[in-house]
């Protein structure tokens, strides 16, 4: 708490809502073409960007990684991306979200 002549500040409430930081994202996805853009077309929608990119191909079983870093996101448009990405056929297990800070 900080104090002012003896006066209290009130503290902050933190909506988690309104936050916005970096997000690592991982996506484990079908490896065919197309799939990538989808995936920053979900990103473009909700206003998310990205900052780096790695796309790693396991071509016997027809899949890919796909490793995002992206630059500050709002917490709800990141939930509501992931939400999406759920839904995505080309997605082959749920995604991974890390909050960077």
């Amino acid at each position: 708490m900080v104090y002012l002549k003896n006066k209290r500040l009130k503290p902050k409430i933190f909506n988690k809502d309104q936050s916005s930081n970096s997000l690592y994202l991982r996506l484990e996805v079908k490896d065919k073409p197309g799939v990538l853009s989808s995936i920053t077309k979900i990103l473009a929608k909700y206003k998310i960007s990205i900052q780096r990119l790695i796309q790693i191909p396991d071509h016997k079983s027809k899949k890919a990684s796909i490793v995002l870093i992206t630059h500050n996101a709002n917490e709800l448009d990141a939930q509501r991306c992931i939400k999406s990405f759920k839904s995505n056929k080309n997605i082959i297990k749920n995604p991974v979200l890390i909050r960077l800070f």
